[in-house]
């Protein structure tokens, strides 16, 4: 087969509910933190949200196609969580959407990478590949994304701008994308020999025991 979507639901869901409830829990603490009156989480024009939902998707979808390249197949569940990890990083604009002050973008952050990789790394276990999608999706929504975000919060509420940045960020998103690929296909492929030798050596007890 050339598409992938082995336990698809069981190795998506479960990082997806871990990364939307982290971003709204670490978006409120952050926010309550914040001392700057600036309103940086302001919600877009109605006619600016289509285009950058499109903008969104179709950059979410690219790190699951790098990594499928380096899976040397189409895998679904790669190309899940990549979209739904570009995508829901924006979900740190709802209290601007509830009619809350929003003064920071609290998932756009090297805080809330660091927390996600360490509840991901806690919570999903024997799959590295999540981890590695989710530093490619982080890096490629920072390399398309336009403004000022505090990087660095909750140590500095300063603001930053990416724009000089979007190359680096955009190659260590695919290179991030590529080593997820390559780490699910050899665990696939370590997988695959396991069961293999299991299968020989019950065929090997099943002729001796004739």
């Amino acid at each position: 087969m050339i598409i992938n979507r082995e336990n698809w639901l069981r190795e998506t869901i479960p990082p997806i509910v871990a990364y939307i409830a982290l971003d709204l829990v670490l978006t409120s603490i952050f926010i309550a933190m914040s001392p700057s009156a600036v309103d940086i989480g302001a919600i877009r024009p109605v006619a600016a949200i289509p285009p950058k939902i499109t903008e969104l998707i179709l950059v979410g979808l690219a790190p699951g196609l790098v990594a499928s390249f380096a899976f040397r197949k189409i895998d679904l569940n790669l190309l899940t969580l990549s979209l739904a990890f570009v995508v829901l990083l924006d979900a740190d604009h709802i209290p601007a959407a509830l009619g809350f002050h929003e003064p920071i973008r609290p998932a756009h952050s090297i805080a809330f990478l660091l927390i996600l990789l360490a509840v991901l790394t806690f919570t999903i276990k024997k799959q590295p590949e999540v981890e590695l999608i989710a530093i490619s999706a982080f890096l490629g929504h920072m390399a398309a994304d336009t403004g000022e975000f505090s990087l660095l919060l909750p140590f500095s509420f300063a603001y930053s701008n990416l724009d000089p940045y979007r190359v680096p960020l955009a190659v260590g998103a695919v290179a991030f994308a590529l080593l997820a690929g390559y780490v699910k296909y050899r665990r696939y492929k370590k997988a695959s020999r396991l069961v293999q030798k299991g299968m020989i050596a019950n065929e090997n007890q099943s002729q001796a025991s004739v």
